[in-house]
């Protein structure tokens, strides 16, 4: 009997043993990074999933959320959990699964904003710049629309998306791995995944196509508008203006660039670089008619925010995961 009492008394210590493994074992596995894609990715889901139609682009939309899930779960335990997978194989497919499902999530909002929010709210924002600036900044610069100051902001809107593959590169791949590579992943998630929510609260398709009626004429451009508008429609989500991520990324990234050039005097000159890229992108978004100038402001603050918060973020889960002997978020050895 007094046996019997012992194992009774004793299962709840195990029990609770158990679970103390479980939670140690999964904030060992996840890290800052992996959870705010994981949140992102459940938030859209759960958006999806109210939606009282199901249409054929909601029931893809859904099951291509699902599976960027999956690959970001099957990542983390490649990455950290399944023993004897050589740390070459478990770099490039935590790496490849992190850049892919985040470009993958870019790329599927042309289907889900308009299943998540069909309407749009360009007569509030429209109005919001009106109280600020008297009038739309978008239709006071048309005074520029000749072909030379088309052409050379949109050369440097163009740049955005080799700006964005850079960085990646060089954060992601060409970096000693190190709390710089956990600062820039978070900060990035977080801009990328902030604003493509901005998305789904404020809808809108921009001054080139709400205000069409009230320009005098087309944008007059040549070899580089024509990049950008046949990029515009192949691979935009068409509803994707607040905040303006043509302006916070290229922000975040010179902000990103400037921090390391703190401790390290070769980010200097990127830092300048970015810099002057990430000027002339952000008044290139109004002046080629994408945003309206409040999209640029919540981008900058966007940028700002995250530009303080993610080497702080960084710094607090490197120290956190070293008090309790888990490996860092970057080593796969």
């Amino acid at each position: 009997m007094r046996a019997s009492e012992e194992h009774v008394e004793g299962a709840p210590a195990q029990i609770t043993a158990m679970q103390g493994g479980w939670i140690k074992f999964l904030l060992g596995s996840f890290t800052v990074q992996d959870v705010i894609l994981l949140v992102y990715l459940t938030v859209v889901r759960l958006l999806l999933a109210v939606q009282r139609q199901a249409t054929a682009d909601q029931v893809s939309c859904a099951r291509t959320t699902e599976l960027c899930i999956g690959v970001i779960l099957g990542a983390v335990l490649i990455g950290r959990v399944i023993p004897g997978i050589p740390p070459i194989v478990r770099k490039i497919v935590y790496r490849v699964s992190i850049v892919g499902v985040l470009v993958q999530n870019y790329l599927v909002l042309r289907w889900l904003l308009p299943v998540v929010r069909p309407d749009s709210l360009d007569a509030t924002l429209l109005r919001i710049d009106e109280a600020i600036f008297g009038r739309e900044p978008a239709l006071v610069l048309e005074a520029l629309n000749v072909r030379p100051v088309v052409e050379w902001f949109s050369f440097f809107y163009f740049s955005y998306f080799f700006i964005g593959a850079t960085y990646m590169i060089v954060g992601l791949w060409l970096t000693k791995p190190s709390r710089r590579t956990t600062a820039f992943a978070i900060g990035t998630l977080l801009v990328f995944s902030i604003g493509q929510l901005g998305y789904m609260v404020v809808p809108g398709y921009g001054p080139h196509q709400y205000l069409a009626h009230q320009f005098k004429g087309p944008i007059n451009g040549g070899f580089f508008w024509g990049c950008v508008w046949d990029t515009v429609q192949a691979g935009s989500a068409m509803k994707d203006i607040f905040p303006s991520l043509h302006t916070a990324a290229p922000t975040w990234f010179t902000l990103h660039a400037l921090h390391n050039a703190k401790t390290d005097r070769r980010w200097f000159w990127p830092a300048i670089v970015t810099g002057f890229f990430a000027a002339n992108i952000i008044f290139s978004t109004v002046f080629l008619r994408w945003h309206y100038a409040i999209d640029v402001l919540a981008g900058l603050t966007l940028a700002f925010t995250v530009g303080a918060l993610a080497p702080w973020i960084a710094k607090r889960e490197e120290a956190w995961r070293l008090a309790r002997g888990f490996r860092g978020a970057w080593v796969f050895d």
